[in-house]
């Protein structure tokens, strides 16, 4: 977000409003509105924090505890959200495949079969291992299972 925009805003406002006065009242007007410059935006920047600060607070609630973070990087305010990192996966008990009393068959879509063959492969487990961890994993209280978990970052600029 550049301040300029915005900086420029409150010096063509000062600068209206001293075009009501005579020539004196304007030049005065003019070398105020300059000066001013570097506190309008300071005070832009310590409004944007506040808010980001705000945001934060008010996201804390939130599972993954996002927080905002505002930084100046010459006469642009890089705004960035940062996800916190995931909370770490239940642990699933250990299965033992040797234990087989009971046999199921599965019929499953051929797009879901490749798919749990590729989260098992990821893991370096068979697919049975993985199906019994996920359906293990389904039956215990807790957040669901996720077979690999994502910290997240956002970053970007915000245009007002």
């Amino acid at each position: 977000m550049d301040l300029e925009t915005y900086s420029a805003g409150v010096r063509a406002q000062l600068t209206a409003a001293a075009a009501l006065g005579d020539e004196s009242t304007r030049a005065v007007a003019e070398a105020l509105a300059t000066a001013a410059d570097p506190a309008v935006r300071l005070a832009l920047l310590e409004a944007i924090s506040a808010a980001a600060d705000e945001i934060t607070a008010a996201l804390l609630d939130a599972p993954s505890s996002p927080a905002v973070a505002v930084r100046l990087d010459r006469d642009e305010v890089r705004v960035e959200v940062r996800l916190a990192d995931p909370p770490p996966a239940p642990v699933v008990p250990a299965v033992d495949e040797g234990d087989n009393e009971a046999r199921i068959s599965l019929r499953l879509p051929e797009s879901v079969k490749s798919q749990i063959e590729t989260a098992a492969r990821a893991e370096g487990v068979s697919v049975n291992s993985w199906l019994v961890r996920a359906a293990t994993s389904a039956l215990t209280p807790g957040p669901p299972f996720r077979a690999s978990g994502h910290g997240g970052r956002i970053t970007g600029w915000i245009n007002g």
